[in-house]
């Protein structure tokens, strides 16, 4: 069981890549990932034969960054894709983490052993935290790539 959530799937074209590549192209403003104003479904970076994007819906759009890499087969074209949850987010929520683990550590020097009953709230919060991060994760990931199937099928 991961803390921080991670998809793959493959989606498929019947336009070549080419094609493919441009209508991500005309609908993704290039830019870092990064929540601004918009009037396009994406933002992030295109190369060649791949792209890693997030959505520019806001407020959730930016827990999810997609990463496609496309590859012609036959008279289709075939997007892997791997979703995961932002880097940023990740960074801020294992720092945040590191907090309550030295005021314990201090707890425990001042008063002794009692500072250990402050992993039970401790332990709450870290799996109310994992359903959060889910949660976003996943309406991040609905939203996206309901976006990406309409785009790559235009």
């Amino acid at each position: 069981m991961k803390f921080f959530p991670e998809k793959s799937e493959e989606l498929k074209s019947s336009k070549i890549i080419e094609e493919v590549l441009l209508n991500i192209k005309n609908n993704t403003e290039i830019s870092s990932l990064t929540m601004r104003r918009s009037d396009k479904y994406f933002k992030g970076n295109i190369e060649k034969n791949f792209f890693k994007i997030i959505s520019s819906e806001k407020p959730l759009g930016i827990f999810c960054v997609f990463e496609g890499r496309l590859v012609q087969k036959e008279s289709e074209t075939i997007i892997r894709l791997d979703a995961k949850f932002h880097n940023t987010f990740k960074i801020l929520i294992y720092i945040w983490s590191l907090l309550p683990f030295f005021t314990i550590i201090i707890n425990f020097l001042e008063f002794g052993v009692k500072a250990f009953a402050l992993f039970i709230p401790l332990l709450m919060t870290f799996g109310f935290l994992y359903f959060i991060i889910n949660f976003l994760f996943k309406k991040s990931y609905e939203n996206g790539i309901k976006d990406l199937k309409r785009i790559i099928n235009q």
